[in-house]
């Protein structure tokens, strides 16, 4: 399926509510953002289903690609590196714990800090679910047009869309901003 077609294979900008990329009838074009939304949830999807089915999500490969990489020491750190707020990464670490995945310690010096290591099965899911996202960076590489240069240009696009935003997506989303609950 090309970018711009529907899946019967008629133009996607053909009715009103087309899709990504499409026309939405009287109303004019669908907004960039729409579309973007749309695709990341799409892919994000499908990236969970892959890891899901080896016995992971795509929560879990991001924790343990952040532990993998050495560079969070505590979890502060890590909730800051996998960029999610540390009641959320609680929430996660503990689903690992409880299935052997990572081990949580106490520092003897501030009882507050909390240290995480990666245990040996959650060193084997991690080598599995590496293994599931190459795969799916290949998949995604493919469709972009497969040579360098062409994800090169894409990644680009992408970051320029991020920039362009306030504090480039990376601060809090400002009051009157959607996805920010305080509208």
């Amino acid at each position: 399926m090309r970018p711009r077609e529907r899946p019967s294979g008629e133009p996607a900008g053909s009715d009103p509510g087309a899709g990504p990329g499409g026309d939405a009838g009287q109303h004019g074009p669908v907004p960039v953002a729409v579309t973007l939304w749309h695709s990341v949830q799409r892919v994000m999807r499908s990236f969970d289903a892959l890891l899901t089915e080896e016995g992971g999500s795509w929560q879990v490969w991001h924790i343990l690609l952040a532990l993998h990489q050495g560079t969070p020491a505590t979890q502060r750190e890590l909730a800051g590196a996998v960029g999610i707020r540390e009641a959320t990464l609680t929430h996660h670490l503990r689903g690992m714990e409880d299935r052997g995945l990572v081990l949580r310690t106490r520092e003897e010096s501030n009882r507050r800090v909390q240290r995480i290591e990666v245990t040996e099965a959650g060193e084997v899911l991690y080598r599995r679910l590496k293994s599931a996202a190459i795969a799916f960076d290949r998949t995604l590489r493919d469709a972009i047009g497969g040579d360098d240069a062409d994800v090169d240009a894409f990644s680009g696009t992408l970051c320029r869309l991020a920039d362009s935003v306030p504090d480039g997506g990376r601060g809090p989303v400002p009051e009157g901003w959607p996805g920010n609950r305080r509208v």
